[in-house]
């Protein structure tokens, strides 16, 4: 026998039931990173608001995003 052939399937890609699978486990690990950093997340984004308060781009649409991403947060944390 010779020793240059490799198992056979050795080098073969994961069988196609095993993408799904990659795929969720990949979204419940994002779910949990961002579910860590939420805290951190929220207090970046309230010193970022607290930019525009008594400045004359108060309400302006990056203000209105910052606003927004707060109230997400805030939702997706509790």
């Amino acid at each position: 026998m010779s020793a240059a052939n490799p198992t056979p399937g050795a080098t073969e890609s994961p069988s196609p039931p095993a993408a799904p699978l990659a795929v969720a486990n990949e979204k419940t690990r994002a779910k949990a990173r961002f579910a860590a950093g939420a805290p951190d997340l929220l207090t970046a984004l309230v010193e970022a608001e607290r930019f525009f308060d008594g400045s004359k781009d108060h309400g302006c649409p990056l203000h209105r995003k910052i606003l927004a991403a707060i109230d997400t947060v805030k939702g997706g944390a509790s």
